[in-house]
C-alpha cells in the first residue's frame, strides 16, 4: 500500500527541486515527490493519507557527529549543564546520590568550567557532600573528568601516578598532590574503560535510550564518532532483533598508546570491521583520532599560547598521526579527526594531504571534526583539498561561551565557527550536535545555525551573528550534507523519488514563521525506510 503525506509544505533540501506538495512512498521508497495532483494520481485509490496539517515535512535529520551509547549511558546521570554555580553543581550530585541510594558510584555529567572557580575542578568540592562512594563527574566536552578522593582510589591514582601518555592529572602545583581533575587520555584511558564495563542488557538499553531520543527529535541517521567494538555488537544485536530506529555510519575510535605498531593495528582492525558491516542501516566506514582536547580546558593545541600564557601538545604527534592516516586511507577508510585547535588542524590537513599523496587515492571523503578555531590560511587549505569541515552549531550557543572567549582572546574569539568561510572556500561543510557534548536536539541545534543565538535565552548577544547561514542553508547542512559526508548522499538526506523514506513531519512552517518559530516547533512524526519510528 502506497502512503501519500500532504497538506503541508515540502523542503526537499535537493538543490534542483527544494519544494514540493506531498510526498508518495511505497515499500519504503519514496517514488513520488511533486505537486498534490500528482501525488494523488502517484498513490492509486488504496493509499493511506498522512495529513501534515498546515505543517513541514523534511528529510529525516542526520547527526554528523553523535556519541550513541555514550548518550544513552549520560541520560542516566545527574544532569549539571546550566547549573551556574558550583554549589548549584554540588546541589545536584547530592541529590542524585540521594535518589540513587544502591548505585555504586555517583555519576553526572556535562559540567562547564565556567561554573567553577577559576574553570578548575577539585576532590575537596565533593569529598564533603558523597564522602561514601566514588564520584566521577563528566565535563560538558568529555576531555576531562572531576572526581573526588574516593574514585582517585578506586583508580588507583595517587600523587606520584605518572601522566599517561597524551593526558594529564592535573596537580596542586605548590604539593604535588592530584587533585581530583583528569584530563585527556587519563579520562579516555582510565576512567571509561571502568564506567563502560557494563552487560550486554544494559549496553543494549543504553543504545536504545538514545535512539528513542533520537527518534523524538526527528533524527533518523548518525554519524557514530567513537565507536567501540562493544557498541558495534550491540547495535548489530538491536539490528538483528529488528529495534533500530535510526541508520548508525560508525567511525572506530583510535587510542594513543605511544607504540605506532600498536596503533597501527587499530588500523588493520578496523579495516576488518568494516569489511564486515556494510550495510544501509549499520555501516563501519573509518577512523576517527581525538588530535587534541578543548578550548575551555586548554587542552586544544594552539599555534599561539591561551591568553594566560599556556599552550599544550596535541594528543597525536604529527608524525604517528601523518602514518595512521596515511595506513588507513591505503586500506580504503574514511578518517575523522577531531582537531579544535589550529596547530593540531595544521597537522590534520597535512596528514590527510600526505595520505592523498602517497597512496594515490581520492575521494575518501576525509574529515576534521569541530575546527573551532582555524585559521583562514587553513580554510582556504581545506576547501581546496575537499576535506569535509564536520561542525556543530549547537557548541556555538553563546550562553556557555564565555569561558572560550576568556581563554582565547577577543581576536582569535572573533573569528571561532566561520561556516561561511569554509563554503567560500568550497569545502562541504556537515552539521552535527557531538551529543552527549552538547544537547541532541536536531531543531534548536538548527535554530543556532540561522541565528548564532542561544536557544535559552534570547537577551544574551549572538557570536558573529554576521555568519549565521539563511534557513534552508542550515537545513541542507543538517540533512544533506551530512548524509553526503557519510557516503548516504543516495540513500538519504533529500527526498525525492529513488530515495529512503526518512521523513520528518513537524507542525508548523518555520521557514514562513522565522528562525524563532524553530524553538516553538514540535515533531509530530518520523519515519524511517517507511516505518513510522516516532509519532506524536
Amino acid at each position: 500500500m502506497s502512503v501519500l503525506i500532504a497538506g503541508g509544505r515540502v523542503f526537499t533540501a535537493d538543490s534542483e527541486k527544494p519544494w514540493a506538495e506531498a510526498v508518495v512512498i511505497q515499500d519504503g521508497k519514496i517514488v513520488y515527490v511533486g505537486d498534490s495532483d500528482g501525488a494523488t494520481s502517484a498513490a492509486g485509490v488504496d493509499s493511506k493519507r498522512i495529513d501534515a496539517a498546515g505543517g513541514l515535512i523534511l528529510p529525516g535529520f542526520v547527526d554528523g557527529h553523535a556519541h550513541l551509547a555514550m548518550t544513552g549511558a549520560a541520560m542516566r546521570k545527574a544532569q549539571l549543564r546550566g547549573a551556574g554555580s558550583l554549589e548549584e553543581i554540588r546541589r545536584r550530585v547530592r541529590q542524585w546520590a540521594y535518589e540513587n541510594p544502591d548505585a555504586p558510584r555517583v555519576l553526572g555529567t556535562a559540567w562547564v568550567h565556567g561554573d567553577v572557580p577559576n574553570g578548575r575542578p577539585d576532590k575537596t568540592m565533593l569529598d564533603d557532600i558523597v564522602p561514601d562512594r566514588p564520584v566521577y563527574l563528566d565535563a560538558f566536552d568529555f576531555h576531562s573528568t572531576w572526581v573526588n578522593s574516593a574514585a582517585l582510589e578506586e583508580l588507583g591514582i595517587n600523587d606520584e601516578t605518572p601522566n599517561p601518555v597524551g593526558g594529564e592529572i592535573v596537580r596542586d602545583p605548590e604539593t604535588g598532590e592530584a587533585t581530583g581533575w583528569l584530563q585527556e587520555t587519563v579520562t579516555s584511558n582510565m576512567v571509561w574503560p571502568l564506567l563502560n564495563t557494563v552487560s550486554e542488557d544494559e549496553l543494549d538499553q543504553q543504545v536504545l535510550e538514545a535512539l528513542s531520543a533520537f527518534a523524538r527529535a526527528g533524527i533518523t541517521s548518525i554519524v557514530e564518532m567513537a565507536l567501540e567494538e562493544q557498541v558495534l555488537e550491540s547495535v548489530a544485536r538491536l539490528q538483528a532483533a529488528g529495534k533500530l530506529s535510526a541508520r548508525v555510519i560508525g567511525h572506530i575510535i583510535m587510542w594513543r598508546t605511544g607504540n605506532l605498531d600498536e596503533e597501527l593495528a587499530q588500523v588493520a582492525r578496523a579495516a576488518e570491521l568494516a569489511g564486515q558491516h556494510q550495510g544501509d542501516i549499520l555501516r563501519v566506514t573509518g577512523i576517527k583520532f581525538i588530535g587534541d582536547g578543548t578550548i575551555d580546558g586548554c587542552t586544544a593545541a594552539l599555534s599561539q599560547p591561551y591568553t594566560d600564557g599556556t599552550n599544550c601538545e596535541a594528543i597525536w604527534p604529527a608524525k604517528a598521526l601523518t602514518s595512521m592516516v596515511a595506513a588507513a586511507d591505503k586500506e580504503g577508510l574514511q578518517v575523522a579527526i577531531h582537531a579544535i585547535g589550529d596547530a593540531t588542524i595544521d597537522d590534520a590537513i597535512n596528514a590527510i594531504e600526505n595520505a592523498a599523496k602517497v597512496n594515490g587515492t581520492s575521494g575518501r571523503r576525509h574529515r576534521i571534526e569541530h575546527l573551532e578555531y582555524a585559521r583562514e590560511d587553513q580554510i582556504v587549505r581545506i576547501g581546496r583539498l575537499g576535506i569535509t569541515a564536520s561542525m556543530q552549531p549547537v557548541h556555538v550557543d553563546p550562553a556557555y561561551l564565555d569561558n572560550w572567549l576568556e581563554k582565547l582572546g577577543p581576536e582569535r574569539g572573533a573569528n571561532g565557527f566561520a561556516w561561511p568561510l569554509y563554503l567560500k572556500a568550497g569545502a562541504p561543510l556537515a552539521f552535527g550536535t557531538d551529543t552527549p557534548t552538547a544537547p541532541y536536539e536536531a531543531l534548536p541545534n538548527m535554530y543556532i545555525a540561522s541565528t548564532r543565538k542561544s536557544p535559552s535565552d534570547d537577551a544574551i548577544k549572538p557570536h558573529r551573528p554576521d555568519w549565521a547561514l539563511p534557513m534552508e542553508e542550515a537545513i541542507r547542512h543538517g540533512t544533506r550534507e551530512p548524509a553526503w559526508s557519510a557516503h548516504l548522499e543516495t540513500i538519504t538526506g533529500t527526498l525525492k523519488a529513488g530515495m529512503a523514506a526518512d521523513i520528518v513531519v513537524l507542525d508548523r512552517d518555520f521557514f514562513a514563521e522565522g528562525p524563532g518559530a524553530l524553538l516553538r516547533t514540535d515533531v509530530r512524526l518520523v519515519m524511517m525506510d517507511g516505518k513510522v519510528i516516532y509519532s506524536a
